[in-house]
């Protein structure tokens, strides 16, 4: 990290380290070191957001179709009526995956809640 910051030495400013030697050579794909790092490099050169208004999604962009509509009904109730958009309480931020084995006859919604949340000063490994 950049000394007295979050910030990773790898970033932005620097092009991540990119290696184009290694990449050249094909010891890596991208040139960027680790996969968390790869996907920040592409998360954060994606450019600016641009104007969708002329943009033709398609039933297989359902998802994105979902999500937009959710965001603007949220927008649209923060601004009408004050309604806090969902996500922002702190409790819903306390999401984690997990995997797990159930007996067949046990519903996941309520053998998996736990595993699903976040404990606090409990260390969580995903792999």
């Amino acid at each position: 990290y950049v000394p007295g910051t979050f910030r990773p030495t790898a970033n932005k400013d620097n092009d991540y380290l990119i290696d184009r030697a290694a990449q050249k050579a094909g010891k890596t794909f991208s040139g960027v070191e680790g996969i968390a790092m790869q996907d920040a490099s592409l998360q954060e050169s994606m450019g600016p957001i641009v104007d969708r208004a002329k943009e033709n999604l398609v039933s297989t962009d359902n998802g994105i179709i979902m999500a937009r509509h959710r965001l603007l009904r949220a927008a649209k109730a923060l601004v009408d009526k004050g309604t806090t958009p969902p996500g922002v309480d702190p409790a819903h931020q306390r999401v984690r995956s997990a995997a797990m084995v159930l007996p067949p006859d046990q519903p996941f919604k309520d053998a998996a809640k736990q595993a699903l949340m976040v404990q606090p000063d409990v260390a969580h490994v995903s792999v």
